[in-house]
């Protein structure tokens, strides 16, 4: 899955940028900045080329609201891995398209798949928030508010996770009971057509010789 990989990219990231020292500024902001805006016009044109029919912006719009997380590793990709970002930008697209399609075509499946984008987009938040007080308090630097801190964000944590248990759940509920009930069609409509077994072998019969259907008794006698 796009967003299981994209977590992923940012997980590996978030675990580098804490074991890699930050190198000093070589050049000046104003050629720094230029320097991101050829980045992400590159990373633009290559989703135009992809998928025309999508404005790079809405994809920035969409993890903007949906997951900023996500959209905040590629604006710092922009910035510090230029090499990287034009990739991490077409899997952006890739999750953004997959999701857009449903729009029109599955409302309610696409209400619900925005609604996970935004709610692993808090998951991934409160974990980075967590962790990072967890490494503040063993390295010494841990204090009474730091642990109440941790463990508010534990409890809401919890809390967002069972939430998307609950949902899940209530989704698999939902798909079982339409699976059910497809079954229970088809189980009637195979049904009828074996109580309709002879008028649609005769119906079938007559097109094919335009005779009706002949009954087992029936037999051609040779003529002498």
């Amino acid at each position: 899955m796009i967003i299981a990989v994209l977590a992923a990219m940012l997980v590996l990231s978030s675990a580098s940028a804490q074991t890699t020292p930050p190198t000093a500024p070589a050049v000046s902001a104003a050629a720094a900045e230029k320097a991101v805006q050829l980045v992400r016009r590159d990373a633009f044109a290559a989703v135009r080329e992809k998928y025309p029919q999508i404005n790079p912006d809405d994809v920035v719009a969409f993890h903007r609201q949906y997951a900023p997380d996500l959209l905040a590793e590629w604006e710092r990709r922009c910035r510090e891995e230029a090499t990287s970002a034009k990739a991490y930008f077409l899997l952006l697209a890739d999750n953004f398209a997959a999701i857009d399609i449903l729009r029109k075509d599955d409302p309610d499946e696409y209400d619900r798949q925005i609604r996970q984008q935004l709610t692993e987009s808090q998951v991934r938040s409160l974990s980075r928030q967590i962790q990072a007080l967890a490494a503040e308090e063993g390295e010494g630097a841990g204090n009474p508010h730091q642990l109440l801190t941790r463990q508010r964000l534990k409890l809401e944590l919890k809390h967002l996770l069972e939430k998307s248990f609950d949902e899940a759940q209530q989704r698999q509920l939902i798909e079982i009971n339409r699976l059910e009930a497809e079954m229970r069609n088809l189980r009637r409509l195979a049904d009828e057509r074996a109580a309709n077994r002879r008028l649609i072998l005769g119906q079938r019969f007559y097109i094919l010789t335009g005779d009706m259907w002949p009954e087992e008794h029936q037999h051609d006698q040779p003529h002498e």
